[in-house]
């Protein structure tokens, strides 16, 4: 249970922490509440002192930071908040190449906040997408310019091999190599007579 008043405790104390304030605060007595009350105050106020801290230590962007930013379309406090993010829990849930978009979005303070860096990523995305396959086609036809009578992979004079058709379609084998022991193989075609 978190209440308002509790949140800038769990981040610091802990959730056992947490826990454990909590159920002293249920079991004093009227008279005490001032006292748990101060407690709670000065507690929140280390609170927001030690995450001052934090923000401040990561509030620095050097000069690939703002290259970053650039790149993404980030300002500089979103890229501040980025770098934040991928400091705290980011860095242990998540791959370590995780965009700053990708950890504002997942960390986004609303629906609208997260819609926004969504089409962000969607969009760089789409773009590396088109260039990964305008690289693709040059390079197809350098191959075959440079190349013309050499195939990329050569599969003649290699055994069958047993194995199911669709991973031999994933990987790029041709069918007559496969011999898939879900499908008989045809019977073989007499020639017509004459």
């Amino acid at each position: 249970m978190r209440t308002p008043l509790l949140r800038p405790v769990l981040g610091y104390v802990g959730v056992l922490g947490a826990a454990s304030l909590l159920m002293w605060v249920l079991v004093q007595p009227a008279g005490a509440q001032t006292a748990t009350t101060r407690i709670q105050e000065s507690q929140t106020q280390l609170g927001q002192t030690n995450a001052q801290r934090i923000a401040q230590a990561h509030s620095r962007l050097d000069a690939n930071d703002l290259l970053v930013a650039q790149i993404w379309g980030l300002s500089e406090e979103e890229m501040i908040r980025a770098k934040v993010l991928l400091k705290g829990p980011r860095a242990a849930f998540s791959v370590e190449n995780l965009s700053p978009v990708e950890a504002l979005g997942i960390h986004a303070r609303d629906e609208a906040e997260r819609q926004r860096y969504a089409e962000m990523f969607a969009r760089a995305l789409q773009a590396d997408v088109e260039r990964s396959l305008a690289w693709n086609r040059a390079f197809q036809q350098a191959q075959s310019r440079l190349y013309p009578n050499q195939k990329v992979v050569d599969f003649e004079g290699l055994p069958m091999v047993e194995g199911p058709t669709s991973a031999a379609d994933l990987l790029g084998i041709p069918r007559k190599l496969v011999k898939d022991p879900s499908r008989p193989l045809a019977p073989a075609k007499a020639a017509p007579r004459r």
